[in-house]
């Protein structure tokens, strides 16, 4: 979980945003929680909101109740989801390998103004996961200050087909991670990222520093209401205090708080039921 003021690489995450309904009371749970203010952005963009952590823009947030009526005329609707975008260079070109790699492109590719463009793919094990093409803006800062993302995974029910799916469209080094948290010796981008025929449960886009983003075996443990989805960690310097703010908000803790080899962990719901997790590092 390196400090990422560089370029964000092609692949990498480069932005999050929450969809969400309830928007007045989902607003009001992570400026409490966070302390985030939100920005409109006007007509012109559908009132996205820009999310910041002090200066430092850190994510997007759609009110579904502003976006525009479908063909039917029926609102838009759905569950409240965080959704995390990749770098790609060429987007048209992104969606033809996602195709051709067992995808499936949810949203064409389409521009956002002047801002970049944007696209939303289905990988072969089953989760979304946007797209994004800067042009005038490039994405999140990730000064890993309190409130703001520090790590993002792809919680995965079919991890062989994922690692190829990433390999193939992200580019992905994917590398296994031993039971300590640690990069295994000798791993890199063979054609399988599995040891012995199996997979190691848990790999990274990269080893080292170079690791932006990660891939985790959920096979044996996610519900089967749940599907495979991205996930995007935010950082507490007080863990405690984080879960009873949530808590008093709306929100609520499904797991944890819980050691890990780098932190502290739990996994919360806010108040519409989108899913993050709370990560405490070891230097506070």
């Amino acid at each position: 979980m390196s400090d990422q003021q560089h370029t964000i690489p092609s692949g990498s995450p480069i932005w999050i945003d929450l969809m969400t309904g309830g928007f007045a009371r989902q607003q009001e749970f992570y400026e409490a929680l966070f302390g985030w203010t939100f920005e409109d952005q006007g007509e012109e963009f559908g009132h996205y909101r820009m999310i910041r952590a002090g200066a430092a823009a850190v994510a997007g947030a759609i009110d579904v109740e502003q976006m525009p009526a479908g063909p039917d005329g029926a609102a838009a609707e759905g569950p409240a989801v965080w959704s995390v975008y990749l770098r790609s260079d060429d987007i048209d070109a992104t969606m033809d390998l996602v195709q051709e790699h067992g995808g499936t492109v949810h949203m064409e590719p389409v521009d956002v103004g002047t801002l970049g463009r944007m696209a939303v793919a289905v990988t072969p094990g089953g989760e979304y996961v946007g797209f994004w093409q800067p042009g005038e803006f490039s994405g999140h800062d990730l000064p890993l200050a309190p409130g703001t993302s520090v790590w993002f995974e792809v919680v995965s029910k079919d991890f062989s087909a994922d690692a190829g799916f990433y390999r193939a469209v992200c580019g992905w080094d994917v590398v296994p991670m031993g039971a300590e948290g640690q990069d295994d010796d000798g791993a890199g981008s063979g054609d399988e990222p599995a040891v012995d025929g199996e997979s190691p449960g848990y790999a990274t886009n990269g080893a080292g520093e170079a690791a932006t983003a990660g891939l985790c075996d959920a096979a044996q443990w996610l519900p089967d209401d749940v599907p495979s989805h991205w996930r995007v960690y935010f950082r507490t310097t007080e863990m405690a205090g984080s879960v009873r703010t949530l808590e008093e908000h709306g929100g609520r803790v499904v797991d944890g708080p819980m050691d890990s080899p780098f932190g502290v962990v739990a996994t919360a719901l806010d108040p519409a039921g989108a899913t993050f997790q709370l990560i405490q590092t070891p230097e506070g």
